[in-house]
């Protein structure tokens, strides 16, 4: 039974709980009492039912900043150990999951076990600034058994487009809406349209300085032109809607949430048995190198970035 660290969380980040019951369960009567978030309280007991968790490994383990938050984590999933500092999960498990999505915070918490070479999911973006991205690159490589990002890739609304050879031809524009803000939740609409259109991104830019309200553009080589907006407190769903010359826009909302979460861990626990990454790393790479590049953009007033190099691009 491969044992699995748990890390979080953050402020609106429910996945230590949803992410935790994909291989443990939940507790009928703390889901309804101590977990803070409707969505899980409803695609639990709908979906899950504890009779769909993933064979082969459990979270064992829990820590998070706060011990009476770790006991709630822990009651409502099952998890048998809450310890008191991070490093005490280092001799306890095979795994850790990082269900934390404060990327500024990720490498101080991810690099005490990347340095021991223990298979790592962080969630979403990896991390938030160009050094720390390198450092990250120096002590993992490319073979590091990592695994990152969204799981709005393994969506059955975005995969039912993956052969849709002609909305990758016919596409002009890309306009996506989400939630929270560019730096946490980029990678929700990000990875649907990169693993859609590819990687091949001319330049980043924000086009918004607004509290609370993110707006970038991204400009691929091809002159795809891709608007993605972020409203603190807008209602769900995330999604983004490709716009074509021929045909009706195609919308892909991000609401398979339950499926697709287990289908991520599963892929986490199947990396952990192989050692062999499920996403490439170099992609992970891309994709949060065109985060930080408008981010960058952000701080430097709007002026467009190149997320290969991280430098202004001047048109």
């Amino acid at each position: 039974m491969i044992k699995l660290g748990m890390i979080g969380m953050n402020e609106g980040n429910g996945h230590p709980y949803s992410y935790s019951a994909m291989f443990n369960g939940y507790d009928p009567l703390a889901l309804k009492k101590k977990c803070p978030f409707p969505l899980i309280k409803e695609y639990l007991p709908a979906l899950h039912k504890n009779k769909n968790m993933i064979d082969g490994a459990i979270v064992s383990h829990i820590w998070t900043q706060d011990r009476s938050l770790s006991q709630d984590i822990a009651s409502v999933s099952k998890i048998p150990n809450i310890v008191g500092n991070i490093e005490d999960l280092l001799g306890e498990v095979d795994g850790v999951i990082l269900a934390r999505d404060d990327p500024w915070n990720h490498l101080a918490m991810a690099k005490p076990f990347l340095k021991e070479g223990i298979p790592i999911f962080i969630d979403k973006q990896l991390v938030s600034s160009e050094r720390d991205l390198s450092e990250l690159i120096k002590i993992t490589g490319k073979n590091y058994p990592l695994m990152a990002g969204s799981s709005i890739r393994y969506t059955k609304e975005l995969n039912s487009f993956l052969q849709d050879t002609m909305l990758k031809k016919n596409t002009m524009s890309i306009h996506g809406m989400s939630r929270v803000n560019w730096m946490r939740y980029g990678h929700h609409l990000l990875e649907g349209i990169v693993i859609l259109f590819g990687h091949d991104i001319l330049n980043v830019r924000s086009l918004s300085s607004k509290d609370g309200h993110d707006i970038v553009q991204i400009s691929y080589k091809d002159n795809l032109n891709v608007i993605l907006e972020f409203i603190e407190d807008i209602a769900l769903p995330i999604q983004f809607t490709c716009f074509t010359s021929n045909s009706e826009p195609v919308s892909i909302p991000f609401i398979d949430y339950y499926s697709s979460f287990r289908k991520m861990m599963n892929d986490f626990k199947v990396m952990i048995e192989t050692n062999i990454p499920p996403i490439p790393f170099n992609e992970i790479v891309s994709i949060s190198k065109i985060v930080n590049a408008g981010d960058l953009s952000k701080k430097s007033g709007g002026i467009p970035y190149n997320p290969k190099n991280l430098r202004p691009h001047h048109e």
